[in-house]
């Protein structure tokens, strides 16, 4: 009974780990055992060839400890690399591991995926007041129509919201933002939300349901599932560490998005809202780190371009032309002195 998948409350992933002989089960709870020092209850321990380790856990509070010790831990020439594993194929840092474990201890016996836990998922700085309203009723919505289900088609799930929220017809949840943000990107869109609500395979679920706490198991046999992303994605926004990352990620976004007002366009504010960690959380603050990274980017008019890129680059001669006088090569830009009262003259050509 005690080896039933449906007692597993957390999964630890473990990377660039070592090889090791067919015994492997026991060296690596011999290994957590000597460097814990305390009582861990390890549910199954699943080697994936090459180089992975799934520990499944009973409780997240010894998932949290393991991870804490292991992550950087340096293991036969090897610096393992440790995450808290989605059974969607995403992965989570100490921080997502950490709100688990006060999930569970704020359920008071209960099992953790029979308790109703929303999270607070939205970050006000991408959005306007009238915006940041309307997204969380959304979220509501979209929460309280998979609470009767363990899961439901994905796509299924989008006609209904799209359908609910749709300006075609005037109604209460009517929203011209959400209609458009659902048409632009609905993957990025639906993501915003995903600690609360995952998407698995071709199914949407909330993260508190037993199906998804089965697909734990399932994801540790088949080796992990295949992330939910746009074919044009080169990683989810989510598992952005670095610079080169976000740069790369960004190349990718602009070229198929094209350029992105940071003010008024959905989908930038979907990626500043889907970064995790300290990246920054609005538009604006996402734009101007990028031009600081990035020779490749630049910002005319508050709007996002790939100086790069050909189409973006006659975008940007557009946007700049905008400043032109009809009548003249010349136009004039008052400077920001203490005086106001000098004008810089700036020659069309030069730009």
């Amino acid at each position: 009974m005690l080896r039933s998948d449906t007692l597993v409350r957390a999964k630890l992933l473990f990377l660039n780990v070592p090889g090791l002989p067919t015994v492997h089960k026991n060296i690596i709870l011999n290994l957590v055992k000597k460097e814990i020092r305390e009582d861990i209850s390890i549910q199954d321990v699943v080697v994936v060839p090459p180089g992975k380790w799934f520990l499944n856990f009973y409780r997240p509070e010894d998932a949290l400890k393991v991870f804490k010790v292991f992550n950087g831990f340096n293991y036969r020439g090897h610096t393992l690399v440790v995450r808290f594993c989605y059974p969607d194929g995403t992965y989570g840092d100490e921080t997502a591991l950490t709100e688990l474990v006060q999930c569970s201890n704020n359920a008071k016996g209960r099992l953790f995926e029979q308790r109703e836990i929303v999270q607070d998922t939205l970050s006000s700085e991408c959005w306007t007041i009238a915006e940041y309203e309307v997204l969380q009723k959304f979220e509501t919505e979209l929460v309280n129509l998979l609470k009767t289900h363990a899961y439901l088609p994905y796509h299924n799930v989008l006609q209904s919201m799209r359908t609910l929220f749709s300006n075609r017809i005037p109604s209460a949840t009517s929203s011209i933002f959400i209609s458009e943000a659902l048409t632009q990107w609905p993957t990025g869109f639906i993501r915003m939300f995903n600690r609360n609500v995952k998407v698995v395979s071709n199914t949407m679920c909330l993260s508190t349901s037993s199906y998804y706490t089965q697909r734990i198991h399932d994801s540790a046999m088949e080796g992990g599932c295949s992330v939910h992303r746009n074919s044009w994605e080169p990683m989810v926004p989510e598992d952005i560490r670095s610079d080169i990352q976000l740069i790369q990620y960004i190349h990718s976004f602009l070229g198929h998005f094209g350029p992105q007002n940071i003010d008024i366009d959905a989908p930038i504010r979907i990626l500043a809202q889907s970064l995790r960690g300290t990246w920054p959380k609005s538009a604006e603050e996402l734009a101007s780190l990028l031009t600081d990274i990035s020779s490749g980017v630049a910002i005319v008019n508050r709007v996002l371009y790939l100086s790069s890129n050909p189409v973006h680059h006659e975008k940007i001669i557009d946007n700049l032309a905008t400043y032109q006088d009809d009548c003249t090569d010349v136009y004039f830009l008052p400077l920001s002195s203490l005086d106001g009262q000098k004008l810089m003259i700036v020659d069309v050509e030069d730009l």
